[in-house]
């Protein structure tokens, strides 16, 4: 049925991807704590079971298979990911939020008639389970296969011999983003050519050619398990990325088809928002496969409007519990609609933004569960401003590691009012101390933070001088968040100088640790290596983005783990710092600066500004909550960027020294586009 959502006639879309999307543990935490979905999933793996010969979630759960580990057996991984979609499907059904579609590609379209009725329950999971044992037996004719997405348009094809003549394109996911499959030799000679290029790609975990010529042997086969079948005509209509088309009644042969020709995800989408857009409807797309792929695809297409609503329930970075969350809180804002609703005329009020969900982090290692950051509120935060057509304006600040001699050289002249109570704040001169640094105190935290936030808060002022244009939306790394609430009217200039001056002489006292960054592995592995090799001592400070992190804690702890990522051949770079920051061991600096924080009075934000706690907009009653927990909390960068990414396309400009956030900001990004 139609819902009515923020004024407009909405329509539910449950989406389910194919392979490709999976991991190890995935959907653990729902899977523990959430009883229906629970329910589903022994349901199902019964079922299965009786099929394969063993238990999925014995297999996908087991603690000897980290995420980290590439789950690319066919045999399980292909039933894993069924019933982890068509469970969720179930799941969301009994908590109230029934969809108008069901959007299928590849294996999800399998999920997706499963959850219509075009099939039983047990007739798709013999399925599934047997078109697992196929692929895995019957090897192509030229080899192991293998699939490559490319960040490229899609006549890049046809100018590389090497994928025209030996491969096919499996996916048409967006304008700038293609999936090849071929056989395995010929894609790691198209790697090589792509990199000699400076081309994006990515090898999924996946041993098959799917959507290629180089299935072709496996027709026979997969059509004589269809044949067994007696499909019925949906109950819920089918939207199919082989075709782009809204189905009630499917044939057999559509579901050879759908793992043998490619996933066309960019045109359906373009027709569904085409024709939603004719009733005078919005969409709202819910990602029901495990890792939010189709959800981000859908950023990846649409890029010159507001994006409609989507969520992704699942993520490979985990927090499933509140993404669920965040979902029920959107089934609760839709009103059912009549049957015939969609042809009242419903006053559409201006656009406001989707209701933001934040994007999911890694779980924190068990070792550190006493100390675990804040969940985000579950209150739906919307941004205070209207979304524009164009990309969103968001202004970031740098914290401690972008501070420079010679910093705010240009600003000091430009606002000496500023400076001169900077002056009186702090008993000392701020342009001495930032252009000349006689006494080589710049990098003490005591003087790097005050220091750091009146430049950037100068920046913020010429750039409001120079464009008196708000910004959509603010965020700051660590030190740089008191800027980023600056700009948004939560205080003064003069009281956000005191707060971080005091703050700077509160964490100048904590010693005996320190912090080092990992860098060329992901925010999950790292956790997981962290419980593995006993490294409980250390905690998790900044989720910087998918490749590097920052630990801190005992320099003893920090050295053991040094000798055991260098032996794994990661990255590893102390820090220069004094004080294992954002950590457990920043504790007392946290309880007295709370005390002193409690001490201000604070104004409502103007402008949303994304916390380093837990990645989502500030509620202003939470300010002094936030700031306090965020002495000994993890900067949740990456989080930070893809909550952004999810509200749409965005020009993001770095007010402060230097250009860290500029280039962790793209770093995200460019990983994004093929999560």
């Amino acid at each position: 049925m139609p819902y009515l959502f923020q004024g407009q006639t909405s329509c539910v879309v449950f989406m389910f991807p194919g392979q490709g999307c999976q991991f190890y543990q995935m959907g653990r935490e729902l899977y523990q704590n959430n009883a229906v979905f629970q329910r589903w999933m022994n349901e199902l793996d019964t079922l299965i079971r009786a099929e394969l010969g063993q238990s999925v979630i014995a297999g996908i759960y087991h603690d000897n298979n980290p995420r980290s580990q590439v789950f690319n057996d066919i045999r399980l991984s292909h039933p894993a990911i069924f019933m982890i979609e068509y469970a969720l499907g179930k799941t969301l059904i009994e908590h109230g939020i029934t969809p108008d579609y069901l959007l299928g590609a590849s294996l999800g379209e399998l999920a997706a008639a499963a959850l219509a009725g075009v099939m039983t329950l047990p007739e798709a999971i013999r399925l599934v389970v047997r078109q697992g044992q196929l692929f895995h037996q019957h090897q192509a004719p030229s080899g192991e296969g293998a699939m490559l997405a490319i960040l490229a348009p899609q006549a890049l094809y046809q100018q590389m011999p090497v994928l025209h003549e030996h491969c096919d394109i499996a996916a048409y996911n967006a304008p700038s983003l293609i999936v090849v499959a071929g056989p395995s030799s010929r894609v790691a000679e198209a790697e090589r050519q792509l990199n000699a290029q400076d081309i994006v790609f990515q090898r999924l975990p996946v041993n098959q050619a799917f959507h290629s010529r180089h299935i072709d042997v496996l027709k026979p086969p997969v059509e004589a398990l269809f044949s067994q079948i007696r499909l019925q005509p949906a109950q819920i209509p089918v939207i199919s990325c082989l075709n782009t088309q809204t189905l009630q009644v499917l044939d057999r042969d559509h579901y050879w088809q759908s793992i043998r020709q490619p996933i066309r995800f960019s045109q359906t989408l373009q027709r569904i928002e085409a024709e939603a857009a004719e009733r005078g409807q919005s969409m709202i797309y819910l990602d029901l496969g495990p890792s939010g792929t189709l959800a981000n695809l859908i950023k990846q297409n649409i890029r010159d409007r507001a994006l409609p609503t989507i969520h992704a329930v699942l993520s490979p970075f985990g927090r499933d519990l509140e993404k669920f969350d965040e979902v029920l809180t959107l089934g609760r804002a839709l009103q059912p609609l009549p049957a015939k609703a969609e042809a009242i005329a419903v006053p559409v009020p201006p656009v406001v933004a989707p209701e933001p969900s934040p994007v999911a982090a890694p779980l924190q290692a068990a070792a550190h569960a006493a100390f675990e950051v804040q969940q985000p509120s579950r209150l739906v935060q919307r941004p205070s401003a209207p979304l524009a057509s164009g990309p969103k304006r968001v202004y970031v600040f740098p914290g401690q590691g972008s501070q420079r001699l010679g910093m705010g050289a240009e600003l000091f002249e430009q606002f000496p009012e500023q400076v001169a109570q900077a002056d009186r704040i702090l008993g000392y001169s701020l342009k001495t101390l930032c252009l000349e640094d006689p006494e080589q105190q710049l990098s003490n935290t005591r003087f790097t933070q005050p220091a750091l936030y009146t430049v950037s808060a100068l920046a913020f002022l010429a750039k409001q001088q120079a464009d008196p244009r708000k910004a959509d939306f603010l965020a700051g790394h660590s030190l740089g968040e008191y800027c980023a609430l600056f700009a948004a009217g939560a205080f003064s200039f003069e009281t956000g100088l005191k707060l971080v001056k005091k703050r700077g002489e509160l964490m100048a006292l904590a010693s005996g640790g320190g912090m080092a960054a990992v860098i060329g592995r992901s925010p999950e592995e790292v956790n997981s290596l962290l419980v593995q090799h006993g490294l409980g001592a250390l905690d998790v400070a900044n989720y910087n983005s998918a490749s590097q992190v920052v630990l801190a804690g005992p320099v003893e702890a920090l050295s053991h783990a040094r000798e055991i990522f260098q032996a794994l051949d990661i990255t590893f770079v102390v820090l220069p710092v004094s004080a294992p920051f954002h950590s457990r061991y920043m504790h007392s600096a946290m309880g007295a600066f709370g005390d002193y924080l409690a001490t201000f009075d604070y104004s409502p934000l103007h402008t949303p500004v994304i916390a380093n706690i837990n990645a989502a907009p500030y509620r202003d009653q939470d300010l002094v909550a936030n700031l306090t927990r965020q002495i000994c909390g993890s900067v949740r960068w990456l989080d930070t960027v893809q909550y952004l990414m999810r509200q749409g396309t965005f020009e993001c400009e770095e007010l402060g020294p230097g250009e860290v956030l500029t280039k962790l900001v793209k770093s995200v990004q460019n990983t994004a586009a093929f999560s």
